[in-house]
């Protein structure tokens, strides 16, 4: 009997491993192919994100809005109903841009790409801060922080100059690292599941 609880605890413990060995393939293949994307058609898929950005704007917007009507009307907040109209109507005239213009798509990607640039920028200051912090408490690695900082401030700068050459840039980068993640991942997940193979 405790035989047989022993072997019943080792089978169900490799079958827990196949499916997490199954789900690290499942997982690699997928950042393999977001890569390929990324690396391969950057512009389509600069599109793609835009538009889901730009639909999700909308999509906030109009929650803000419901917000706004359905509280208390000595409790609004005029801030809410302009927010809401804001971001609609921002998403709204990207969205019909992109699809009346013959060049629509490319701006709607030179504002995800400035949205990119933005955050690039302001991760940046926050690096230096971090790093003029660092350097007051003699923290080893500040230089380091600092440098990351300078970069991501001298990359945003240049992607709000150029931004689908920024984008294109962005991309290329995403894309080899995901790629190389994800086959690194299948690998790694491949190798895993030769071992509980083995085991069995």
């Amino acid at each position: 009997m405790k035989h047989t609880a022993i072997l019943t605890l080792e089978q169900a413990a490799c079958a827990a491993r196949r499916r997490v060995c199954t789900g690290g393939v499942a997982v690699g293949a997928l950042l393999a192919g977001l890569g390929s994307a990324a690396l391969f058609a950057p512009m389509l898929l600069g599109w793609s994100l835009a538009a889901i950005l730009m639909v999700s704007f909308a999509l906030y917007g109009g929650a803000q809005l419901a917000a706004y009507w359905e509280t208390e009307p000595d409790r609004r907040s005029p801030w809410t109903l302009l927010g809401g109209l804001a971001l609609m109507g921002f998403a709204g005239f990207a969205l019909w841009t992109a699809f009346a213009t013959p060049y629509g798509g490319a701006a709607l990607i030179a504002t995800l790409a400035s949205a990119v640039a933005f955050f690039t920028v302001v991760q940046g200051i926050s690096q230096v801060i971090t790093f003029s912090e660092m350097r007051r408490r003699g923290t080893p690695g500040a230089g380091w922080v600092l440098a990351g900082g300078l970069l991501n401030l001298a990359a945003g700068n240049l992607i709000v100059l150029q931004p689908l050459a920024g984008w294109l840039a962005v991309s290329t980068v995403w894309g080899i690292y995901l790629m190389l993640s994800g086959l690194a991942l299948a690998a790694e997940s491949l190798s895993d599941h030769r071992g509980c193979c083995a085991d069995t």
